[in-house]
């Protein structure tokens, strides 16, 4: 499985982002809404483990586990090993997970716009607690993509969003919950070609 690497850059305009990206020649693609479903077993032992098993729709059924990297992953950077595959009917493998005895963990959406620029591939996300930038590609052209996107100087993490969501409900003194969506009259699915994060 390749091994993904990527940093996730906090609290950024990402009007002003994708403002940089289109002046730098970056590729966009149409802004999507994702709904995700994370499965585990009631024990929560793949968490545990570190592993990720993901079905997702944005407009396509994708199906992804992820793994612990192992020996050699580069610090400072979330790396893991990830497999992805496009399915035809969530429906029948929502049934082939239950049958392993797995079940929906959490659910969690975001809207997201997908650019690439040089060897990186950048994500604009805005979820219920935030907007964020991810920047995945090798670490060298990680931190000159995050340069050239003037994001040098912002907060950056290696947490997924999931650990970025019980951060953010314990500082603001919210009850624990695993999933995170949006609400009644935010954002909704963006057209074909419009950035996501714009009114």
């Amino acid at each position: 499985m390749p091994l993904e690497t990527e940093l996730k850059y906090l609290g950024a305009d990402l009007d002003a982002v994708a403002r940089r990206l289109r002046e730098a020649g970056a590729r966009p693609q149409p802004g999507r809404r994702e709904r995700n479903e994370v499965y585990d077993d009631p024990e929560r032992s793949l968490r545990a483990r570190g592993i990720l098993i993901r079905l997702r729709e944005d407009g396509r059924n994708l199906l992804t586990v992820k793994l612990p990297p192992g020996a050699g992953a580069p610090a400072g950077l979330k790396a893991l090993r990830e497999h992805e595959t496009e399915v035809a009917d969530l429906g029948p493998l929502r049934t082939a997970l239950a049958a392993l005895g797995l079940e929906v963990a959490c659910v969690y959406e975001k809207l997201r716009q997908q650019w690439t620029l040089g060897d990186c591939h950048i994500c604009l996300d805005r979820l219920p607690f935030g907007a964020f930038v991810e920047i995945e590609g090798p670490p060298q052209a990680i931190a000159a993509t995050a340069t050239a996107l003037g994001l040098d100087g912002l907060p950056t993490s290696a947490a997924s969003y999931h650990e970025l969501n019980r951060a953010h409900r314990a500082a603001h003194g919210l009850s624990a919950d695993d999933s995170f969506v949006f609400g009644p009259g935010e954002p909704g699915d963006p057209p074909a070609g419009q950035d996501p994060h714009k009114p």
